[in-house]
């Protein structure tokens, strides 16, 4: 009577390489990690992926972290941080 989809190889995606929970209802460490990424962003500072690829969006400056451990950035363009 109820049939069971066929079940496929699940997804293969690389392994990661931080323990970087995104929580962001109970993680005051994530929030404030992608608040400083995003000031950082917006006052042009760079990020780049190990390899050199550019990182133009907050999401991929996530994604690389999670996957990749860290990322390069260059601040030499940048505005200067404002007081917290």
């Amino acid at each position: 009577m109820f049939r069971h989809p066929a079940t496929s190889a699940p997804a293969v995606r690389p392994a990661l390489v931080s323990d970087m929970h995104l929580d962001f209802r109970t993680s005051n460490e994530t929030l404030f990690l992608l608040v400083e990424l995003s000031d950082a962003m917006k006052r042009g500072v760079r990020h780049y992926r190990l390899d050199g690829t550019p990182l133009d969006q907050l999401n991929k400056v996530v994604e690389a972290l999670i996957f990749d451990g860290e990322v390069f950035f260059d601040d030499a363009a940048s505005a200067a941080p404002l007081g917290h």
